[in-house]
């Protein structure tokens, strides 16, 4: 049968379309196509999952389907060198007693087998972790009475020395308190167990490799929680390191202690009841972004509890973190101050 002029238009036309849709479809899978058509196409990809802390993939497998383990970690001179911090995706600094801080350090995309040493709960941790989860995991080596029992009501899934023992060990070598230590694995075990809601967390953070403006250059850091702790933070080959008494922190591994982000937190502490401190983590406050040797200002929200904590520069914009690990400074309004080194 032979085409009219206006049936071989329309074949060919229909050709070049079909042409056009597999370049265009090509070009979305590479990533370098327009907008809308990467949009369009993209939950017909198959792409290799992020993991949702980071915003990183690892090589070609998909981020571990697996809720966030948050561990409880000393941060004194003699609980140091700490174990685990480098495989975190996640790291929270905060207030306790005596003006000294803890960290609170979360892991969902890689699971090692020695974090410690391993320190108490505080009344501050549910509100915290409860943006990852609902109920959140926490590890930690036990508390006062009345925390213990605030942590309980607060719905916790709480693995201590007593409930997940066989994922704690004592380091003989290590003087008490400071040589307690678990494995991540086998938490993400006895937290199954404990009938806990193994999905994996959304993302709370936004993750842009654009830089939000406007930024200022910035080389260093200090953060101080009180006259006794002060944070202090090294731009340094393409990362913020941690210092300690000038020079980088040096971890158990013998890594340094180096993050993507290190995100900034103002937060009211209402009070102290026993050894915890009573936080808002709801309101609003100032927040800064330390990302790529720059530092970007805005402010921080959170409705409720039930909601996570949104970043936004001063114009309103999403304060964007680059992808990467992130330490997140919860810096008290009272008796804390942030400064920054050019």
């Amino acid at each position: 049968m032979q085409l009219t002029k206006r049936g071989k238009a329309v074949t060919v036309a229909a050709a070049t379309l079909g042409v056009a849709t597999v370049g265009l479809g090509a070009m979305a899978f590479t990533g370098h196509g327009p907008a809308a058509i990467q949009r369009i196409l993209a939950p017909m990809i198959d792409r290799t999952a992020p993991c949702p802390l980071t915003d990183l993939t690892l090589g070609e497998r998909d981020a571990p389907d697996r809720p966030v383990i948050a561990v409880k970690v000393g941060n004194t001179a003699e609980a140091y060198p700490l174990s685990g911090l480098e495989d975190a995706d996640t790291i929270y600094e905060e207030l306790v007693e005596g003006g000294l801080t803890r960290f609170v350090v979360l892991y969902q995309c890689h699971a090692p087998e020695r974090v410690g040493p391993v320190r108490s709960a505080r009344v501050t941790d549910p509100g915290l972790l409860q943006q990852y989860a609902d109920p959140p995991i926490i590890a930690y080596s036990g508390a006062a009475r009345w925390v213990t029992e605030f942590v309980g009501k607060a719905g916790v899934v709480s693995l201590t020395e007593t409930s997940a023992k066989d994922a704690f060990t004592r380091d003989e070598s290590r003087v008490a308190p400071h040589n307690l230590y678990v494995s991540v694995r086998r938490l993400e075990r006895e937290a199954r167990k404990a009938g806990a809601d193994m999905s994996s967390p959304d993302p709370v953070f936004s993750f842009s490799e654009t830089l939000p403006e406007p930024s200022k250059r910035a080389r260093s850091s200090s953060i101080s929680f009180s006259s006794s702790t002060t944070a202090e933070w090294s731009w340094s080959h393409g990362r913020w390191v941690r210092l300690f008494d000038g020079q980088p922190m040096t971890l158990e591994d013998g890594s340094t202690l180096a993050v993507d982000n290190v995100l900034i937190q103002e937060i009211v502490v209402r009070r102290f009841v026993g050894s915890s401190p009573v936080v808002n983590y709801t309101g609003s406050g100032r927040a800064w972004l330390l990302r790529d040797g720059r530092v970007v200002r805005g402010r921080w929200l959170r409705r409720s509890l039930d909601d996570v904590a949104t970043f936004v520069t001063r114009s309103g914009d999403d304060l964007a973190l680059t992808p990467g690990t992130t330490f997140v400074e919860l810096v008290p309004t009272e008796t804390g101050s942030v400064s920054f080194g050019r």
